[in-house]
């Protein structure tokens, strides 16, 4: 078993799982356990927690066993950090748990389990043996759904049959039971896939929310794949959450439900689980795919005490629940009982604790913003991250926060409408806050000088993380009145790709950076295309034409406004990621295709490659960036660079830490000299192929 989230290695696990300690007559036992070294060693936890770490490193060839030998007091000290957090998520790893060495370790040493992690459903059934305590388990999380149990892996150990626990054969029957049981129902006759897929989980529904039941301590669920088609698992879950008393989940801080495959969902079944959130919960991240959309359903089609099933579907429901209570140990039974209980108590004029409440997808569907009603009792809210679908939900959620959420200051939004927004939409969007820390918007098509000067006015002082991803409107101009006023800022990002209805115009020209330095000296994530630099050496573009203007025809000494951006970066000495060049390209877009002398061939031509942009040479001044030592990643994709040897052994020698650079090696090209150096002496530094 895993320590501290660390999983367990491919190979043959260590094998902590039947410590015992030596007896009190074992030699030399009273010396390891004297006063002396005990106060000085097992009782400084400083020490104990990195000797622990480093014994169960997965490279690591020490066998755990001994150590826990050792005395009684190492014993008894490291036993509950060695199985603090169990975490199964590989095939080895889920035989070598089943195994009755395991198991027994399980029902020993389970009190001392906090945190459970798996892709596999079926596990759960080890958690409701009896002698099995799980009063202290806090948080039970499925980082990918797996119904089916894995096969043997080549090389497992065959287990001993005398080894085989005879004494405890719950595990067995309930197995055997939900195998045959779900075997009969895949037999069966199912109008719809997603119906089928829904009824296969309904063994693996029984055990969770018996398993909820029998941690009263529970205070986090997360489950990545969760099944929101499946009304009923959402409205069992919400009930779980909501109710509190013996065998609640009472103490319950974070709900993560997300599922990033298509999938049906229900505006009512989400309702439902909002409405039943338990006000002591600190976090909610739901999250369904983009190509997935919340459905409303069909008038009379779905009631507030009963769910949308057919009369045959609710009675093969209840034969499976009956079923599976009779697996159970009759103790355990009345948890899956209580499990299943509904609380109905209206809290809506209650104060949440939410302090981080996260919407992906668009889970409202034709109703809109059904979070809102949730959002208006979350004084207390600072992380907000949702999705709009809506021309009108900007405005109402403008308000919301403005009039119930005092205390945000992290904002991460998405606008999914298609069409641009007013500047003073978005203007009083930013002014919803009195002091915003980290703000991310995406596609918000509009910003003007209301936006920028909100952002300017109210937040210069507090501002840490500014992220603008296809914000079209936010000029050269406002990049560089942000960046020479925001003294705290850590992360910038502000970059847009040409497009059909969108122009390419968020970049920072070189003429705003003369007379104004920046002052966001501990910048540590930079990204935007700095522009306006004469570039005398390029003759032609993308499309084979002549370039022309002053910046081009070598009338403007181009060494010295690179020089001038040379300098302003070479301040920025916390700078972690330094990326200048654009975005991914869209290759999807039919536009950037066009015809080849070849018939019938077209050729891809990115738009959004760079002529007026750093050479990246010595002789241009890249040497005024030697003081970036903490520089990890490099990007200059879409670039006209002129990089050679030097210039890679330069980088090699000044920036110490450097793990990636972007936009040296091209998908389909020779590799040239100074990326074969890299690869010889360098071999640690990334060099992703670009188009």
């Amino acid at each position: 078993m895993p320590t501290n989230g660390t999983p367990l290695p491919s190979n043959p696990p260590l094998t902590p799982t039947t410590p015992t300690s030596i007896s009190p007559t074992t030699p030399h036992s009273s010396r390891l356990t004297s006063p002396s070294i005990k106060d000085h060693v097992f009782d400084i936890p400083e020490l104990l927690i990195p000797i622990l770490s480093s014994l169960l490193l997965p490279t690591s060839s020490h066998n755990l066993l001994p150590c826990l030998t050792v005395s009684r007091h190492f014993h008894s000290l490291a036993i509950p950090i060695l199985y603090n957090s169990i975490s199964i998520l590989t095939e080895w790893q889920f035989h070598a748990f089943l195994t009755a060495p395991s198991q027994r370790a399980l029902r020993r040493y389970a009190c001392h389990v906090r945190s459970f992690e798996t892709r596999y459903y079926s596990l759960l059934r080890c958690f409701l043996q009896n002698g099995v305590d799980c009063r202290n388990l806090g948080r039970l999380a499925f980082s990918r759904g797996c119904r089916a149990d894995p096969p043997v892996p080549s090389g497992f150990p065959v287990p001993d049959p005398a080894d085989y626990d005879h004494e405890d054969a719950t595990m067995t029957r309930v197995q055997e039971g939900c195998s045959s049981w779900i075997g009969s129902v895949a037999s069966s006759n199912w109008t719809t896939e997603s119906r089928a897929r829904n009824v296969l989980g309904l063994v693996d529904e029984e055990l969770l929310m018996g398993v909820m039941a029998k941690a009263p301590r529970l205070s986090v669920f997360v489950m990545v794949g969760f099944p929101f088609d499946h009304d009923q698992l959402i409205r069992r879950i919400a009930d779980r959450l909501s109710c509190g008393g013996e065998g609640g989940v009472s103490e319950f801080r974070k709900l993560e439900l997300v599922n990033p495959h298509y999938g049906r969902a229900k505006v009512r079944s989400i309702e439902y689980l909002l409405n039943r959130c338990p006000p002591g919960l600190e976090e909610l991240l739901l999250s369904i795919s983009f190509g997935s959309r919340a459905e409303l359903d069909s008038e009379g089609d779905f009631k507030d005490d009963q769910l949308p099933q057919q009369e045959q579907e609710q009675k093969q429901d209840q034969n499976a629940q009956g079923q599976m209570e009779g697996l159970l140990h009759p103790v355990d039974r009345s948890l899956v009982g209580r499990a299943g209980t509904s609380y109905t108590e209206n809290h809506s004029d209650r104060t949440w604790s939410l302090r981080k409440l996260s919407i992906g997808g668009d889970l409202g569907g034709p109703g809109g913003l059904i979070w809102l009603p949730l959002l208006r009792r979350c004084h207390q809210l600072q992380n907000l991250s949702a999705h709009l679908f809506t021309d009108d939900s900007l405005e109402k959620l403008s308000s919301v926060l403005r009039s119930s959420c005092p205390d945000l200051n992290e904002l991460t939004l998405q606008c999914m409408t298609g069409g641009s927004q007013a500047d003073e939409q978005i203007a009083m969007l930013i002014q919803s806050s009195r002091a915003w820390k980290h703000l991310s918007l995406s596609f918000f098509h509009g910003f003007g000088p209301l936006s920028t000067a909100a952002l300017i006015h109210q937040h210069s002082t507090t501002l840490e993380t500014l992220v603008l991803k296809e914000c079209d409107g936010f000029c050269s101009e406002d990049i560089q009145t942000v960046l020479s006023s925001c003294v705290n800022l850590r992360t910038f990002q502000a970059m847009t790709s040409s497009g059909t209805e969108f122009s390419s115009t968020v970049y920072l020209d070189v003429s705003e950076m003369v007379d104004s330095p920046w002052v966001c000296l501990g910048l540590e994530n930079l990204k935007l295309v700095i522009t306006g630099i004469a570039r005398p050496d390029l003759k032609e573009d993308q499309y084979g034409r002549r370039l022309t203007g002053p910046l081009h025809d070598g009338t403007i000494q181009g060494y010295e406004m690179q020089q001038i951006v040379y300098s302003q970066l070479g301040k920025l000495t916390r700078l972690k990621e330094l990326w200048l060049g654009h975005d991914i390209p869209d290759l999807d877009d039919e536009e950037n295709y066009h015809p080849t002398e070849v018939d019938g061939q077209w050729r891809y031509i990115d738009p959004d490659e760079q002529f007026e942009c750093l050479e990246f040479s010595l002789r241009s001044g890249l040497n005024l960036l030697s003081g970036l030592t903490e520089l990890r990643v490099l990007n200059m994709d879409r670039m006209n660079i002129r990089v050679g040897l030097s210039e890679v052994q330069w980088m090699a020698s000044r920036w110490p830490r450097l793990e990636k650079i972007v936009g040296l090696v091209v998908q389909g090209e020779a590799v040239p000299k100074y990326v074969q150096w890299l690869y010889d002496h360098r071999p640690d530094i990334e060099l992703p192929p670009v188009m």
